[in-house]
């Protein structure tokens, strides 16, 4: 009976062991197999292009595609489990499903309301003669281009309201802000914050890349003119992009393609190096209250 109960007892500990080499196995995958994308576009007088992130020997793939409509596909171990479908189709279907809805939900508030705007246009139709039906709409219209004034000058109004709230707040806190630059801890959280930020930069930035553009305008000396501007960070990124200016008419073309990976592990490590610093573990929670 002993030697029954240590043998079941044996079994299920090796099935233990399997099951957590199976866990430890995958999440090993996942911490150490990288994401892969990759891309391509061009523009010839219209956009269009295409992007797939793969993982693992592509047993999960999402592709998404442009051309004059956005098309989603995944797949999963080679099965498609999300069909190629276009976003706007999605979209004019979620509408058709809320109009649905909303005709189960008050069917009599909506033919209420058609029958209320049939007799209202018979009405008017009835009572008034052709040039004062005329009048009336063109009110109704000035009366609309009047409102749609009046809120864009509102908008111009809060914009440039919320822009002096605000240079009003940096004078306000000049000093609060001089002196938290000052502390030496915060200097050094800001430091390896920039530190950790370019590693972050660094590894999700395309690893290969290659684009060109030609580029061109009616008036040659404003094609010199971005030239000039162009100059300044063309040294940076000459080896992936090759610019083509042209002086003699207005044309912009563009391609180019670029792929790079992204691993979970090196994520972690960075935010990891970020959270080990207790100043900016203060700062964080500071900022989430």
């Amino acid at each position: 009976m002993l030697h029954i109960i240590l043998l079941i007892l044996k079994i299920f500990g090796l099935l233990l062991l399997a099951v957590a080499g199976i866990l430890l196995f995958l999440l090993l995958l996942v911490l150490f197999v990288p994401v892969r994308y990759r891309g391509r576009g061009s523009y010839y007088g219209k956009g269009k292009g295409s992007a797939v992130i793969s993982w693992l020997l592509h047993i999960l793939t999402i592709r998404v595609e442009y051309d004059e409509d956005v098309t989603v596909a995944v797949r999963f171990f080679g099965f498609r489990i999300l069909k190629p479908k276009k976003i706007d189709e999605e979209l004019e279907e979620a509408e058709e499903i809320m109009v649905h809805a909303m005709e189960r939900v008050e069917p009599e508030v909506f033919k209420e309301a058609e029958e209320l705007k049939e007799e209202v246009l018979l009405d008017t139709q009835n009572e008034q003669p052709e040039p004062k039906k005329k009048r009336i709409r063109l009110s109704g219209f000035w009366n609309h281009v009047r409102k749609r004034i009046r809120r864009i000058l509102s908008k111009i109004k809060f914009f440039f309201r919320r822009i002096y709230d605000t240079l009003r707040t940096v004078n306000e806190k000049k000093n609060e802000i001089y002196s938290w630059f000052s502390n030496k801890d915060n200097q050094k959280t800001v430091r390896l914050f920039l530190k950790q930020s370019k590693k972050l930069i660094r590894h999700i930035f395309p690893l290969k890349g290659k684009g060109t553009v030609t580029f061109g305008f009616e008036d040659p000396y404003m094609t010199g003119q971005v030239l000039v501007y162009a100059s300044a960070v063309y040294p940076f990124c000459h080896k992936h992009l090759d610019l083509y200016p042209m002086f003699d008419r207005a044309v912009f073309e563009a391609e180019g393609e670029f792929r790079g990976r992204i691993r979970v592990w090196t994520l972690l490590m960075i935010g990891g190096r970020m959270l080990m610093d207790k100043n900016f573990r203060i700062l964080f929670k500071r900022w989430l209250r």
